[in-house]
């Protein structure tokens, strides 16, 4: 009889272990099937997995300063907003998440998801909007940061337009406190916020 297989621990106690949520699930059921199709060892397969350490910019830790863990993720779409907030709902219980987002990319700035970000950003307790990077946008057509801000309250869920980098800098340096964490997305650099972050909190 085959022995029970023990479940994967994470290395780190930090937050951010790779494989937080569903999408990474159905990721590994995804490779694991392809690798048996393949011919490869199930034993083989499963060191693999354990020994995954996540994908760049997909809820990266990028450092921790007085209790406050900083990450960073590509999110940029409603359904991958939706699924970063979920996974770190899930894996961090009671912890304060903070969602920090730079609509940058052609469709976020764009009015097209306007009500799908309200839904998906009601996973935070504290939601924090950039200003539109595509400012050049006609009005008609740009994401509107005032009535994502409204339809998150209207939800119960804290939200404000901060416009720029050190604003919002300043904003989570005199409200996060130690337990705190802080999932910025954005699908560029977002005027280097990460290190100002950790730099402001340190």
């Amino acid at each position: 009889m085959a022995r029970p297989r023990r479940p994967c621990r994470p290395r780190h106690r930090i937050p951010g272990a790779p494989g937080w949520g569903d999408h990474n699930v159905r990721n590994a059921l995804v490779a694991i099937a392809v690798g048996v199709d393949l011919g490869l060892d199930l034993e083989r397969l499963r060191r693999g997995l354990a020994a995954f350490k996540g994908v760049k910019r997909r809820l990266e830790i990028v450092g921790e300063a007085r209790g406050v863990t900083v990450y960073d993720d590509f999110a940029h779409h409603p359904t991958a907003v939706e699924e970063t907030l979920k996974a770190v709902r899930r894996s961090a219980p009671g912890k304060k998440v903070w969602a920090i987002f730079e609509p940058r990319s052609a469709s976020s700035c764009r009015r097209v998801f306007q009500d799908d970000f309200a839904r998906a950003f009601s996973g935070a307790d504290e939601v924090v909007i950039a200003s539109v990077f595509r400012s050049s946008l006609a009005p008609e057509e740009r994401l509107s940061e005032s009535k994502l801000v409204d339809d998150l309250t209207a939800a119960n869920v804290r939200a404000r337009h901060l416009p720029d980098v050190d604003t919002i800098v300043r904003a989570v340096k005199n409200e996060a406190v130690d337990g705190d964490l802080v999932v910025v997305m954005s699908n560029g650099g977002f005027g280097g916020i990460h290190r100002k972050l950790l730099a402001a909190l340190a």
